[in-house]
């Protein structure tokens, strides 16, 4: 699941907005223009991938993108109009915006485009990433294991997605809690990361030629992503060692 920013004044158009929103496994989090006036430094201190905004084209959308940037958020932003005009299609990209869409749209590229910007903004610029056995795409599609597709839940995905991307980082707890719950209304208790973790780590094993699962835990640190040369690393032979002498 994808966590968003909606910034829609008109009452008239959230609704549509939200539907689009959620039929493609995304979760709006509705602010107003008096989010922009709080503490957006504290977007940045986030241990996980910046939030995107969607921002519908308003009186106050541009001075909502330059305060956002006057404070360091890196967050994908996204203007959404009613009507092209090129001269407002500039304003919006001169301040910061990363992309500027005509309504309707729908939520499926509205995903896409946020993927998009969120693989240029971190050097991603495939469609998908290979360790080992593991094929990850970032076009929302699930991953596949020895070539073949394995299904994982909406959150499972979230979770194998962050993790993978942060290959061979250690990530706690926490980050990975936050790269799912950080912005949802309600937030179960933290051990069910854990029972997300196992149930990925079975999906993963199952279908791995090799039955490795790729998700280590860490004791006391969190949970990396690992290839099976780097959990288990090949060892040279004695004759090996012994001609190296």
């Amino acid at each position: 699941m994808i966590n968003v920013f909606l910034y829609e004044p008109r009452d008239e158009c959230r609704v549509g907005i939200i539907t689009e929103l959620l039929s493609a496994q995304m979760i709006p989090v509705e602010i107003n223009d008096g989010f922009f006036k709080g503490n957006l430094c504290a977007l940045n201190n986030t241990k996980t991938a910046p939030q995107p905004f969607l921002m519908a084209s308003a009186p106050r959308t541009l001075d909502h993108i330059r305060n956002l940037r006057a404070a360091g958020c890196r967050n994908p932003v996204l203007v959404l109009r009613d009507v092209r005009n090129v001269w407002e299609t500039a304003a919006a990209l001169d301040v910061g915006a990363d992309d500027d869409i005509i309504a309707p749209v729908s939520g499926v590229e509205i995903r896409s485009r946020i993927s998009s910007i969120a693989r240029r903004a971190y050097g991603q610029v495939t469609e998908s990433m290979t360790i080992g056995e593991v094929t990850a795409y970032f076009d929302g599609r699930n991953p596949e294991i020895s070539g073949k597709t394995v299904k994982l839940s909406p959150r499972e995905h979230t979770i194998f997605q962050y993790l993978f991307t942060n290959a061979p980082k250690v990530m706690s707890r926490i980050a990975v809690y936050d790269a799912v719950y950080s912005l949802a209304d309600s937030q179960p208790f933290d051990k069910v990361i854990d029972v997300y973790v196992c149930k990925i780590r079975k999906k993963i094993s199952a279908a791995a030629v090799s039955k490795h699962h790729y998700i280590e835990t860490v004791f006391g640190r969190g949970y990396k992503f690992s290839s099976l040369e780097e959990t288990f690393p090949i060892m040279p032979s004695r004759q090996a060692m012994v001609a190296s002498i």
